[in-house]
């Protein structure tokens, strides 16, 4: 197979991916559900909740615009093109456009990840494993907002902005590999690797990626306004941001590619309460609820609008439990399978959930191609308080011990996160462990814990995930110049893995190699996988051409438009 049969192979099979629930996307405060001790037997698991979020029908023939209104429930923490936040990518992608997107929209699988061409104007030609050449989009402006005051976008913008985010403190390691970008002729553009570079491409495109932004955002220093607006060639135009209450998207009357987009404008509310989102949404202040609700609540929603709205279910990929094994006590590994086996899951599921939740979900890899947790034996702890007891006692802690858990207040990604941690502290009370929960203000949360410094001495608390490759969930959490390696992983025979896969071109060599890390990682119990709970996102009857899509982007919302 060469170079091109293996990149079609690779471009082909993102149709069958699969990836988590909208990651630290949905923000928000979780009612308390199932609270206290852990019952001293774990109950039955529950069966699988729902899969792949279901799409709404083919595009209807006659699309109107209008104004669809939806919810978040706090601020982004900044609007830089830098911001590691997945609320900051949700309001961003509005404004701005990349070389290639993920295909979103009516009739696309809620978690495909296909690559699409959009400011390219087709996927990369690819003359050597080294070499993507992309032609540009001739025709393209920017928007007509100051300073920029819609000037034609250039083949060079398109180089400048790649170079910008590749050498960029944050993102630099996913673009290590990046030699050059150059600019042959005013219609092309050219990216070298030194090596192989299998997530190339989606990263590009995924959330994170290659946005195309006008060189008067960015001072030399990586400052400037793109701290505090958003202005790129996309199709929507940030109009107003009244902080706490609203962020306002008009059409871009100017945008190069009209037919894509049908709403006039869309407005995010501000409404920081579970419990006051789906009241808006019962009384149609808002169109469409995208951030899960708990289970209760969802299952209220359920019987109070099932004929006034559509309900897209999904299954993302397990949330985690990161443990700080740079320090006793979790640098012992029978430490961190004691609070593995202290973790009744069933319970979570049962209490939490109200039975609509996978006990382990897709651990590491949410892919079809990945092991399951059925493969993975040393995963798999059922909830076992003499087993943990026995451990710690063989660790030296027959006594238990005292540590914190760190949460965020704002966080509900995945229904239940703060439910659950309330609950997991009876869990491991049980067990001799004395757990205090600490919460921190989701932008110094994004900024210092769940990012390096990585301020928190015991656990912490962690959300959802999603990304177009596989190698974010192991870059990023298991090696040690991982952005989101909050265990503090230092191990040189899973750096070598993860590095190695990351230069297989060929799908089959690199899943071994994924494989492989799955299995590492299981026996080492470096993190702690929680239940997955199914989520819905709701909409409603006058809004049509929605269709869920499990990504920090909005660009789901493109092609959807309302009733009057």
């Amino acid at each position: 197979m060469d170079l091109n049969d293996q990149l079609s192979t690779v471009w082909s099979r993102r149709r069958l991916l699969r990836s988590s629930a909208v990651g630290a996307a949905g923000l928000g405060a979780a009612a308390l559900i199932g609270c206290g001790s852990a019952p001293k037997e774990e109950p039955a698991a529950p069966g699988k909740a729902a899969g792949a979020p279901s799409a709404t029908t083919a595009p209807q023939a006659k699309r109107k615009g209008g104004t669809l209104k939806t919810s978040m429930v706090a601020d982004p923490p900044g609007w830089g093109l830098f911001q590691a936040a997945s609320s900051t990518v949700q309001v961003q992608s509005y404004a701005y456009d990349k070389l290639l997107d993920v295909a979103t929209g009516p009739g696309k699988d809620g978690y495909n990840v296909e690559l699409i061409p959009q400011i390219a104007q087709a996927m990369p030609e690819t003359p050597d494993a080294n070499t993507y050449v992309f032609k540009i989009r001739q025709g393209v402006k920017f928007q007509n907002v100051a300073p920029v005051n819609g000037r034609a976008m250039t083949t060079e913008d398109v180089k400048a902005s790649i170079d910008t985010l590749r050498t960029n403190k944050q993102w630099a390691p996913d673009y290590a590999a990046v030699t050059e970008v150059t600019t042959p002729d005013a219609n092309t553009l050219v990216v070298k690797t030194k090596t192989p570079y299998a997530p190339l491409l989606n990263f590009s495109a995924g959330h994170y990626g290659w946005r195309i932004f006008p060189k008067e955002l960015v001072t030399a220093d990586g400052k400037g306004d793109h701290e505090k607006t958003a202005i790129g060639t996309g199709p929507f135009i940030r109009a107003e941001w009244t902080q706490g209450s609203k962020i306002v998207f008009k059409k871009n009357p100017d945008y190069w590619n009209k037919d894509t987009i049908a709403l006039d404008e869309i407005q995010y509310l501000v409404i920081p309460d579970q419990a006051a989102m789906s009241a808006a949404f019962r009384t149609k202040q808002i169109d469409i609820l995208t951030v899960p609700l708990g289970a209760a609540l969802n299952q209220d929603l359920r019987k109070a609008v099932s004929k006034d709205a559509s309900e897209q279910k999904g299954l993302g990929n397990s949330p985690w439990v990161a443990l700080n094994t740079s320090k006793a006590p979790f640098n012992d590994i029978r430490v961190r399978q004691a609070v593995d086996f202290l973790y009744n899951r069933g319970a979570e599921v049962a209490s939490v959930h109200l039975g609509d939740a996978d006990p382990y979900g897709t651990a590491l890899l949410p892919y079809p191609d990945a092991l399951k947790p059925k493969d993975l034996p040393d995963m798999i702890r059922k909830y076992d308080i003499a087993e943990a007891k026995k451990l710690l006692a063989a660790a030296g802690l027959g006594n238990g011990f005292k540590t914190t858990i760190d949460i965020t207040p704002q966080y509900f990604t995945n229904s239940g996160y703060q439910d659950s941690v309330e609950r997991y502290v009876g869990d491991l009370k049980a067990g001799g462990i004395d757990a205090t929960i600490k919460t921190t203000e989701y932008g110094v949360w994004i900024a210092s814990v769940y990012r390096p410094p990585f301020n928190f001495d015991g656990i912490l608390w962690g959300p959802g995930r999603y990304y177009a490759d596989p190698d974010p969930y192991v870059a990023y959490w298991l090696h040690p110049k991982g952005i989101a390696n909050q265990s503090r992983v230092n191990d040189p025979a899973m750096a070598a893995l993860v590095e190695k896969q990351a230069t297989q071109i060929n799908p089959k060599e690199r899943w071994e190699t994924l494989k492989e890390i799955q299995r590492v990682e299981a026996k080492n119990t470096w993190y702690l996988w929680r239940p997955t709970p199914q989520t819905s996102i709701w909409a409603q009857n006058r809004v049509h051409d929605f269709a869920r899509h499990e990504g920090y982007d909005s660009h789901e919302f493109w092609p959807a438009w309302v009733d009057a």
